[in-house]
């Protein structure tokens, strides 16, 4: 079973720095909280686009979560990379229209 800090440097190096697709976007994880009872991941990432800053955060419960209670493995990373990124790609583009997006972020600069 991976520890903590597997799965906050594992999932760093998946998501962490610029990305490939939506130009000009960047992000860090800042974050990984990994509840032991109960399937929960929060990840707090910080996201850089078009000259903005914001801390994001992301919660995530049941199958999500449980991809990292066991062992990593790379598939499981890489869906959910997928996954943190499709979230993310949602949260810009609903922040201002939608409550629930709107308190996940929070703008730093």
């Amino acid at each position: 079973m991976a520890t903590l800090e597997q799965v906050r440097e594992a999932l760093a190096r998946k998501l962490s720095g610029p990305q490939s697709e939506g130009g000009g976007i960047s992000l860090d994880v800042l974050e990984v909280m990994v509840s032991s009872v109960f399937p929960d991941l929060v990840l707090k990432v910080r996201v850089g686009v078009s000259g903005q800053i914001w801390e994001v955060s992301l919660d995530y419960q049941g199958y999500e979560a449980s991809l990292v209670s066991g062992d990593l493995t790379e598939e499981a990373l890489r869906y959910l990379g997928l996954l943190v990124r499709t979230h993310l790609f949602e949260w810009w583009h609903t922040k201002e229209t939608e409550r629930f997006s709107a308190r996940m972020g929070r703008r730093l600069s």
